[in-house]
Order: structure tokens, then sequence, then C-alpha cells
């Protein structure tokens, strides 16, 4: 099996950053070009906006808490683009991957949801950022996760409840940012308790994890 060493992951804007933005323009699109470590807790992206009219972009960066200055470089059809430094959770966010030799390939940011694309050289360093800890503190997410030939990962390990289980919930928008259903709700069109569909998917979420960083199966 091939080494996995990426993962993408979602994270809601309210954890992270620009939840004001999202707030007052719904429509609002950004593809980051860059996302680098800057000096001291801030952290400087280039990032292309769309969805929003032009002139009100400057007025929306300003009065969001998570920007610390933004300015407009260009656009580029009906897209600006503007390099932006934040202050707040995304620098944080940023240094526990950067701090782990991590590397950002591409972020984007819609409807009130960041998604990274994340690449580490190293297992080790993938357990070491997406911990319990990372989860709780950012409400994220993995949506895929890689293997060096840029497949997504087998279900290597699972049991045909545990697999039945992960696919129900995920048909049902549990892991939807935000959740569509709770557990109860998925117990519910399974006919099992929430305690066992809890049971089932942190099982099911640690061998996949398992399987992800290569550490095999007791």
């Amino acid at each position: 099996m091939g080494v996995a060493t990426a993962f993408e992951i979602a994270v809601p804007a309210s954890t992270l950053a620009l939840a004001e933005t999202f707030e007052r323009a719904p429509d609002a699109a950004l593809r980051m070009e860059r996302t680098v470590g800057g000096a001291g807790d801030r952290t400087g992206s280039f990032a292309w906006v769309s969805g929003v009219e032009s002139d009100r972009l400057p007025d929306l960066f300003t009065t969001d808490s998570s920007v610390a200055d933004a300015q407009r470089l260009g656009e580029d059809g009906d897209a600006d683009l503007f390099e932006i430094r934040f202050d707040a959770a995304i620098c944080r966010f940023a240094e526990r991957i950067f701090d782990r030799d991590g590397v950002i390939l591409g972020a984007t940011a819609t409807d009130g949801v960041w998604r990274f694309q994340l690449r580490f050289a190293d297992h080790d360093d993938v357990g070491e950022v997406f911990d319990d800890e990372f989860r709780r503190e950012y409400e994220a997410t993995v949506t895929r996760l890689y293997g060096s030939d840029e497949t997504l990962t087998a279900e290597s390990g699972l049991t045909d409840k545990q697999r039945r289980t992960l696919s129900t919930a995920y048909e049902m928008g549990y892991y939807s940012v935000p959740r569509s259903v709770d557990l109860e709700a998925v117990g519910d069109r399974l006919d099992i308790s929430r305690q066992a569909v809890s049971e089932r998917l942190r099982r099911g979420h640690e061998l996949l994890v398992a399987d992800f960083l290569g550490k095999g199966r007791e």
C-alpha cells in the first residue's frame, strides 16, 4: 500500500477566520494562492475573492475581526486579488501545521466553510497535528485521505456494521459542516442506540486513521 502523506479537511469559518465576512456576504468565495508563516502570530495570504461586488470588499475585510490588514492588488475577470494578513485562530491553525513541517497545498473558503489540502513528509507529524485537541478546537473534519498514489485510502479493517454506519452517517449529513443530523438520528435510521452509533463511528475512525498513518491494526 502506498504511503499516505496528504489529506483534505473542512473547518467552519466560525472557528477559524472570516465568519463575519460570510455573515454579511454569504456568496463570497476565496481561493488562496499562497499561504505563508508571518512574523509574530499572523499569517499572510494572497487570495482571489469572488461573489462580492469589488467596492464592498475593503469594508468587509476592515470590519472583520479576524483580518489584521487587507490590500487589494488587482483583478482578473470577476475576481479580485487581495493580500490578507490574518489574526486570531487561523494563525494558530497554520502554525500547528508549519511547526510540524506541514505544507498547505491549497485552501478555499465558500458558504462559511474553509477547505484545506495538507501534506506532511512524515506520518508521525500528521498524527501530532491532527489529534483530538486539534479537531475539537477547530471542529475540523477529514473529508478525504490520500495515499502516495493520490487515491483515496481504502476502508481496510472495517467491519460491515462499521462501514454501514459510516456510510449512513455520511449520506445523512453527519459529516457536513455544519452537521445536518446528530448521532440519535443516525441511530434511528439504523435502528440502533445513539451509543452504538458513537462506538461504531469511533472505532471506524480509529481504523481509518490507523490505516492512513500506516500504523497497522492489532
